[in-house]
């Protein structure tokens, strides 16, 4: 391995024991929260720093901080980018390591994640004390890539409008009675938002100019685990009290919109950051 990335938390002695087994290494990134009341984590990743230049002075080495190491999403992106960075110059994912050892629970997960939708290799240390007596102290796992599932422009496209999609329902005083999102939109606003709603006739019947795409697009986009697709939609509903009263409530009506999932949201996050 040429590229090595590594989550640190508390204790960081799993990385010596990784970079001692497997090599080549030429440059380390070294993940890890800010400073907290109880943990300097900056200078935990200095100290592995010196140990490492001590044995390895030919390495490089460079710390990245991470702003919630109880946030999937952060260790995640900070992977993505480095990755991506490492593309760039040339470096192929099958030379990139990531260690899934150290850190949180939560860093260590999205380290698993990262190498799966990655294609990297993927590293996990055993502690030398629990495990006495071993040839080796770090097992690659045997993890699948996937990759970024590949999709068109389009359909590239519509995943980032519901993502980044919310829905609010008014009150006609200007009170809101709903709110959802980001990740919520109606089909109706991504066709307006893609110009596709213009009316276009079928015999007796007139249908808007890109509704059969967007509801191939959709399903397929659901067949992949990456939205929902919902049959109503919140809508105002008037009830009537006699005598010329009556008052505003939420309800629904019969319509479509789509909801973002967890996997749909990193798909949308992750192409978008590569795009950039």
């Amino acid at each position: 391995m040429v590229v090595h990335i590594a989550p640190i938390g508390e204790h960081t002695e799993h990385v010596i024991e990784w970079i001692r087994e497997v090599t080549p290494v030429t440059k380390l990134y070294l993940i890890h929260s800010k400073k907290t009341s109880e943990t300097n984590f900056a200078k935990k990743a200095r100290d592995l720093e010196k140990k490492i230049k001590g044995d390895y002075p030919g390495v490089e080495i460079i710390k990245v901080v991470i702003e919630n190491p109880l946030n999937l999403d952060d260790t995640m992106d900070a992977i993505t980018k480095i990755v991506h960075d490492e593309r760039e110059n040339g470096v192929e994912n099958y030379e990139i390591a990531i260690n899934v050892t150290g850190g949180t629970n939560v860093m260590a997960a999205a380290a698993i994640l990262a190498a799966t939708m990655r294609g990297t290799r993927a590293y996990y240390v055993l502690n030398r004390r629990k495990n006495p007596g071993q040839k080796s102290y770090v097992e690659e796992l045997p993890i699948p890539p996937i990759g970024i599932v590949k999709m068109n422009e389009t359909q590239q496209k519509i995943l980032e409008l519901i993502s980044k999609g919310t829905f609010v329902l008014r009150h006609p005083d200007g009170k809101i009675l709903d709110k959802q999102g980001p990740g919520v939109i109606t089909n109706q606003k991504i066709l307006s938002t893609m110009k596709w709603s213009s009316q276009v006739s079928s015999g007796v019947r007139k249908r808007q100019k890109g509704a059969t795409r967007l509801h191939a697009i959709a399903k397929n986009l659901e067949r992949k685990g990456y939205i929902t697709i919902l049959k109503e939609v919140p809508a105002l509903e008037r009830n009537y009290f006699g005598r010329g009263r009556f008052e505003y409530t939420k309800g629904t009506h019969s319509g479509v919109m789509y909801k973002i999932t967890p996997a749909g949201r990193r798909q949308a996050k992750d192409a978008m950051m590569l795009k950039e």
